[in-house]
């Protein structure tokens, strides 16, 4: 309720609670002590709204400042990671925006990230069409199914060392990325940069040769199976009849 409206409601009910008294109470000062109880209502409730948002901005202040604090400490011993991460496009984070749960030191045994809890770090930010289409992309399947050897969003992005595809030193810019690649394959020719990673199968767009390959072996494989299915029914359809036909020669 805004403080119009509790004003106007305070009258009325000041106005109402008059008309209830005798002459005798209003002549000793009733309804103005009704009046110094409303008002004094309302300076406490102005009290409590300037205390809750004090309390608020506190809450923040101990927040930020336990954050500034844990990152200090991360980088007494991680000072390369620091100064990495400074100059990258995550220069923003602190360590334990990614690194949720290492809480103190020593760290706990399993802190390092496997590569599925890496995907799973990056993509709770990093939503829609990068995540998706890495999860339906070679390397997302197989990282899923359980490699060890495939290709996570660190192998290709770095961790610590993010960067554009725009600047130079970006591990995915294009003149770095068959580099990039060399990394898992061995024989990465400078045609890798002109592929796209992060694209959506559909029939136009960089996805479109993907899409019709995955439509082609969908197809395939049904029409396979169909085909095994009628061939099997038409050779137990044949033995049947030659096991009947030798009966009736008996």
């Amino acid at each position: 309720m805004s403080e119009k409206s509790e004003l106007v409601q305070l009258k009325l009910n000041i106005e109402t609670s008059v008309r209830d008294y005798t002459p005798a109470e209003a002549e000793y000062g009733a309804p103005l002590r009704l009046v110094e109880v409303g008002v004094s209502r309302l300076d406490n409730q102005r009290l409590w709204r300037v205390f809750s948002i004090i309390t608020l901005l506190l809450l923040g202040v101990v927040c930020t400042a336990t954050e500034a604090q844990a990152q200090v400490n991360c980088l007494q011993c991680h000072g390369d990671e620091g100064s990495k991460i400074r100059s990258s496009v995550h220069s923003f984070l602190s360590c334990t925006s990614c690194h949720t749960n290492i809480e103190g030191f020593p760290h706990p045994v399993g802190a390092s990230f496997n590569k599925k809890e890496s995907v799973a770090t990056c993509t709770s930010c990093h939503k829609g069409l990068v995540s998706d289409s890495y999860a339906k992309s070679f390397h997302g399947k197989a990282v899923h199914l359980g490699s060890k050897k495939s290709a996570t969003c660190i192998n290709c992005h770095g961790a610590h060392d993010i960067l554009g595809p725009d600047a130079p030193a970006s591990k995915v810019a294009k003149e770095n990325i068959p580099q990039t690649c060399a990394s898992c394959h061995s024989q990465a020719s400078p045609g890798f940069s002109e592929g796209q990673e992060h694209f959506e199968l559909t029939a136009t767009g960089p996805g479109a040769p993907m899409y019709y390959t995955a439509n082609f072996f969908v197809w395939l494989t049904l029409i396979t199976i169909t085909a095994l299915v009628i061939h099997i029914e038409l050779q137990l359809y044949h033995n049947l009849r030659t096991i009947l036909r030798e009966r009736k020669g008996r």
